[in-house]
Parts: structure tokens; C-alpha cells; sequence
């Protein structure tokens, strides 16, 4: 078998799967800081000994692992996602000890160093991961994986659904794909299950998240409190640009405590400043071009701005680091909003300007025309 001359086949499941990695890591790493701050920073030492918390973060590792490589099932994924990801959140907290000559965890760039890592983490997940466009190979491969569920009799409505999905979009004539849709067709698919604890919680935040976007008070709000952050670092940076230039003093006269990492965060915040106010120009022209252009703002003060400020801060950014979440969210669903609004309209002229359309036929389960 050439091993090596064979692709990976990427998995629908796959972006779930990381999710619950990335979502572990970081709860590790912030109940981690949380616990040893709250307890002292207590040390494990019997004896000569000093016994880290990586070294568990490597055991769970290795049992994710050790559970990948030995089962075949999606609820063994799910716990090697939830276990890998506690255990590389407890690797990287003691990044500080690995990189310092005195093994120094206090060590002050850890906390943007792990925030660096975990925003690499998430780019990657979003770029190579989210929502692929599987070939016709992936496509059925990734439907032989739901049909293992036929044979544990755990299919259920939805997975049923899924699978046929991707067999419409496979040529018809293909004798996989007949006998695969033969097999989820003979079997009977079981109710979907009540969802764990994590996708339950998920499911919460997100009503509670669409009931709050829909309230004008919470909007205004969320979008006050990034103009009024935008604006605070454009002032500073004006204030600074005056007094290095008319004045020619110093700047560490002014802020005796001033570092080229505060420049920097200075700069990407005024970077995302600019944003702010090409968006607010743009608003009475394109309102969706504005939108995007607050969302790019909160982009930059997220990937840039914010790790700055964890190197200043600490931890202590991961309230800075929420607020902005926060923001991004309600700007994602404004832009969804607008671009409905724009759909439609686009979609009533059409059908003012061609009133004699005619609809196409539709598909039936199974891939037929009607």
C-alpha cells in the first residue's frame, strides 16, 4: 500500500470535533491561571521532586490519542477531542518554564505567547477545517463513516439526512453511491438524542444571544462601547503624534513607563480606529460596507491590538478579549441582517422586472426530480 502517496481525506465531523478542542484548550489554560491564583500557586513537591501540571496535560494527550488510533466510533472522537484539549491547555500554560533559563512561569510575554498560539489555532481551524468543499471521493467516504452508525444502531433523523444529502451530490451512477443510499434507505434511523452538556450550553448561548441582538438597547449599547474604545486609542495616538511633533519632547517624559509593545498596541488600535471612521462614512452609502468595515476593526483589535495587551495586562485581557467577541457577534448578525434586507429587495425587483418566471422542479429525498 503507498501509505505515503495518500491524501488526507477531510471530515465533515472534523470542525465539530476541533471546536471541542479549541473550546477545552482554553478553558484548561483559564481554569489553570484561575485555580493556582486563587490557591496560592501551590507546588506539587514530595521530597527532592517537583511534579508539573504538563506532565498531566501530556498524559491526557496520550489518551487521546491512544483513544483515536484504537476506536472507531464518533463518541470516542468526541472524548479524545474533549481530552486532547485539556491536555495541550495544561502544556502550553507552563509555556513560560520551557523558554526562560530559570524556567520562569510568571515569565511576562507567556500570557500573548498563548494567545498567539491560540489565535494561530484558530485561523487554521477556520481556513483548512470550516466547512470544506469535499470531492466526490470525500464526499462518500465521509457517508461510509455515518453508516458505521447503521451498524451500532445509532443512526439517527439527522445523520440520515446528512448522509443522503451528500449522495444526491454524488454522481448517481456510481455503484457506491447506490449502495449506500439502498442501505440508508433499509434501515430504520433512531430519534435524535438529547444533546450533551457542551452542545446544550451552545444551544443556550446561542437563544439568549439572538434574543439580545434583536433588542435595540443591547446593539446601541455593544456599539457604543467599541466606538468608545476605538476612539480612547485614536486619542491617545493623536496626543502622542502632538507632542512628539509640536512639542518635541520626549515621550518618556510624558509616560516614564513607555515600551515599544505599547507603541505597537498603540498603533493597531488607532490602525483599527481608521476603520471605525471609513465606517462611519460609509454608513449612509452602504450600510453592509460599513458593517464590514466595523467587523475589520474588530478584527484588528482582536488579532493585533489584543496581544499587546495580554503581554501588558495578562490575563486580565481576557475581559478586553470577551467585550470584543461580544462586539464581532452582534456586527456578524447586523451584516446577516443586511444582506437578508438586500436579498430581498434584489429578489422583488427581479420578480418586478420578470413576472412570468417559472420555478424549477424540485427534488424529492432520494434525488429524483418531481
Amino acid at each position: 500500500m503507498k501509505l505515503f502517496k495518500r491524501h488526507f481525506v477531510r471530515s465533515l465531523e472534523g470542525h465539530n470535533l476541533l471546536e471541542i478542542f479549541f473550546v477545552t484548550a482554553v478553558a484548561s489554560v483559564l481554569g489553570i491561571r484561575f485555580f493556582l491564583a486563587l490557591t496560592g500557586y501551590p507546588s506539587l513537591s514530595p521530597g527532592s521532586l517537583h511534579i508539573a501540571h504538563v506532565l498531566l496535560g501530556g498524559l491526557l494527550m496520550m489518551l487521546a490519542l491512544v483513544i483515536c488510533l484504537g476506536y472507531l466510533n464518533k463518541s470516542a472522537y468526541y472524548v479524545a477531542a474533549a481530552l486532547g484539549g485539556a491536555g495541550f491547555g495544561a502544556f502550553i500554560d507552563e509555556l513560560g518554564k520551557f523558554i526562560t533559563g530559570d524556567n520562569d512561569y510568571f515569565y511576562e510575554p507567556t500570557a500573548a505567547l498563548i494567545y498567539v498560539t491560540f489565535v494561530l489555532l484558530y485561523i487554521a481551524i477556520e481556513v483548512f477545517v470550516r466547512r470544506p468543499k469535499l470531492s466526490e471521493q470525500e464526499k462518500l467516504i465521509n457517508v461510509l463513516e455515518l453508516a458505521k452508525e447503521v451498524v451500532l444502531e445509532d443512526l439517527d433523523h439527522r445523520e440520515r439526512r446528512r448522509a443522503l444529502e451528500l449522495l444526491r451530490q454524488s454522481p448517481p451512477s456510481n455503484p457506491v453511491t447506490k449502495a449506500l443510499r439502498e442501505l440508508l434507505y433499509a434501515t430504520d434511523s433512531v430519534p435524535v438524542p438529547k444533546p450533551d452538556i457542551y452542545t446544550a450550553t451552545k444551544y443556550w448561548a446561542r437563544r439568549i444571544y439572538r434574543r439580545l441582538v434583536q433588542k435595540a438597547w443591547f446593539v446601541s449599547a455593544v456599539m457604543a462601547f467599541f466606538l468608545l474604545q476605538s476612539f480612547s486609542g485614536l486619542a491617545l495616538a493623536l496626543f502622542l503624534l502632538y507632542a512628539k511633533l509640536r512639542w518635541r519632547v520626549d515621550l518618556h517624559t510624558i509616560f516614564p513607563t513607555l515600551t515599544f509593545s505599547d507603541l505597537a498596541g498603540l498603533a493597531s488600535a488607532t490602525l483599527a480606529a481608521a476603520f471605525v471612521l471609513v465606517a462611519i462614512m460609509r454608513m449612509r452609502s452602504s450600510r453592509l460596507q460599513a458593517f464590514q468595515l466595523f467587523k475589520n476593526a474588530v478584527l484588528v483589535q482582536i488579532f493585533l491590538f489584543q496581544v499587546f495587551l495580554f503581554y501588558r495586562a495578562q490575563f486580565l485581557a481576557v475581559l478586553g478579549l470577551a467585550g470584543n467577541i461580544c462586539v464581532l457577534m452582534v456586527l456578524y448578525y447586523m451584516i446577516s441582517q443586511e444582506r437578508g434586507t438586500n436579498g430581498n429587495c434584489a429578489n422583488a425587483n427581479s420578480q418586478a422586472e420578470n413576472p412570468d418566471h417559472t420555478n424549477k422542479p424540485k427534488e424529492s429525498e432520494d434525488g429524483f426530480k418531481k
